[in-house]
């Protein structure tokens, strides 16, 4: 079925939004591959095709019209799109917003709180950093009491070290990061330029009249914290924080999901409403359609070349 096939079949569609969710946009990805990995970095080039083509094919919508279209059953424009950032990096502020300024799209930025303004490293990319730079053949994870192969194969190894740390918060985190780095004997270093957005940033973001919102405290996977007062500083605190400097109401969240699955649960969802956010995005792939929950709304991965990128975006308006 060629595009415009898909495009016709998806006319006959009930109405509906497709989400899109960035991380990174870099002149040169290669350059910090050690720290952010490919799977969540777009170069500049890429990136700014994807907004041309949204601009072209596709009607931009910010996540304020999606959320009228959920909750108010507000018209959207056919085939509308939106964009979003997740984590924060500096990058979102300095590459992504003036491009976004040149075509016009507005976009919504979610801010891992317990990261702004300072110049260390997410703990999944200080976890990277660790497994592509290390001297050690052998990984022996004394959280895990596992010993690992590192000679040939690193991507099972690392994988483990994400999902072990994705349950954690805080000083935990932290602890259970400096570990790994300890037993493969890399020294924590901060990555040779700030990494995530300030207060100050993130509030240039705002008068330019995107939406910045919550993407918690410290990044864990949120069904899987354990602990219900944890789990509610992650989502209240962050809030707080944000609207303390922001100097008006956060509603937005995002769900992280470093690893493990799945990433909400019914428990989660509940915090999340306590809290008083009127969104949240999820990583459940999809198209948004009317009477959608609006704390549980699905995404779409941005695939890089221009073709695959269109086609996946096609096809995602005939999904249920």
């Amino acid at each position: 079925m060629g595009a415009g096939s898909l495009r016709l079949a998806a006319a006959l569609k009930a109405p509906a939004a497709v989400i899109l969710g960035y991380h990174s946009v870099r002149a040169s990805p290669e350059e910090e591959a050690v720290w952010i990995g490919p799977g969540i970095t777009h170069s500049t080039k890429i990136f700014a095709r994807h907004m041309e083509l949204i601009c072209r094919r596709f009607h931009p919508v910010s996540l304020d019209d999606i959320l009228m279209f959920v909750k108010a059953g507000s018209k959207l424009p056919p085939r509308a799109v939106a964009v979003t950032f997740d984590d924060g990096f500096v990058d979102n502020f300095e590459m992504v917003a003036p491009l976004l300024a040149r075509v016009g799209v507005p976009a919504a930025f979610y801010l891992t709180v317990g990261m702004i303004g300072t110049s260390d490293a997410p703990w999944y990319a200080r976890i990277r950093h660790a497994f592509l730079t290390t001297p050690c053949k052998i990984w022996h994870s004394s959280g895990l009491n596992q010993l690992w192969d590192l000679s040939s194969w690193r991507d099972g190894a690392l994988e483990s070290a994400y999902a072990s740390c994705a349950s954690l918060t805080g000083g935990a985190q932290q602890r259970a990061v400096s570990l790994i780095e300890q037993e493969l004997a890399v020294e924590t270093l901060l990555p040779q330029r700030r990494t995530m957005m300030n207060w100050s940033e993130a509030k240039s973001l705002r008068k330019a009249g995107h939406i910045v919102g919550s993407h918690s405290l410290t990044h864990p996977n949120l069904a899987h914290v354990a602990d219900d007062a944890t789990l509610r500083s992650e989502l209240v605190d962050s809030k707080r924080q944000m609207e303390k400097h922001l100097e008006e109401p956060v509603l937005h969240f995002s769900y992280p999901h470093p690893a493990l699955n799945p990433q909400w649960s019914e428990r989660t969802l509940a915090a999340t409403q306590e809290a008083g956010y009127a969104s949240a995005i999820t990583t459940t792939r999809g198209p948004v359609r009317a009477r959608a929950n609006p704390l549980l709304l699905r995404r779409v991965r941005p695939i890089r070349p221009e073709h695959e990128f269109l086609w996946n975006l096609e096809r995602a308006f005939l999904k249920d």
